[in-house]
């Protein structure tokens, strides 16, 4: 296996009940006129056994191509993170795809969304499109997190 895997994670969402510390990674949260959603994301070596007390909304596969031919990953990718100087594989069947562009920003898109584009910048970039990800499967048009605004807090790390 080739270091570039390590870029592949599956990442688990939970809903949060308040903003104070509830696990996780980072807690993203979209705020709304009308809709409201915090979740706590983390992320995990696919090889991890699942939490069985983690109570999950969605558990996905998110992907981050480095070069170009690391296309076996994403075909099974359901968040998918490349070069936007590329195209996205033809074997890509996922959700979401985020195109990493120079200026620090990801264009991130909804695959059966044509025309519904959302800005992350490149640190937020994985997580914003797993949010994405998470809020598509619970039923919502992302279109809907146009108007939002969308904010990522990471989670400090507990020093032992």
């Amino acid at each position: 296996m080739s270091a570039r895997h390590e870029r592949v994670r599956l990442v688990r969402a939970r809903l949060v009940r308040s903003p104070g510390s509830d696990g996780g990674d980072v807690h993203v949260t979209a705020d709304g006129q009308h809709d409201t959603l915090s979740l706590a994301l983390t992320r995990v070596h696919v090889t991890d056994d699942p939490s069985p007390s983690c109570p999950m909304l969605d558990e996905h596969l998110a992907v981050h191509l480095a070069d170009g031919d690391a296309t076996g990953w994403a075909s099974i990718a359901d968040v998918l993170l490349y070069d936007g100087a590329w195209r996205p594989p033809t074997g890509f069947y996922g959700v979401v795809a985020c195109a990493l562009e120079p200026d620090g920003r990801c264009a991130i898109t909804v695959k059966d969304e044509p025309g519904t584009t959302l800005v992350a910048s490149l640190d937020d970039a994985v997580w914003v499109a797993s949010f994405v990800h998470a809020w598509r499967v619970s039923g919502r048009r992302a279109a809907a997190l146009l108007s939002m605004r969308i904010t990522v807090r990471r989670v400090p790390t507990a020093v032992p």
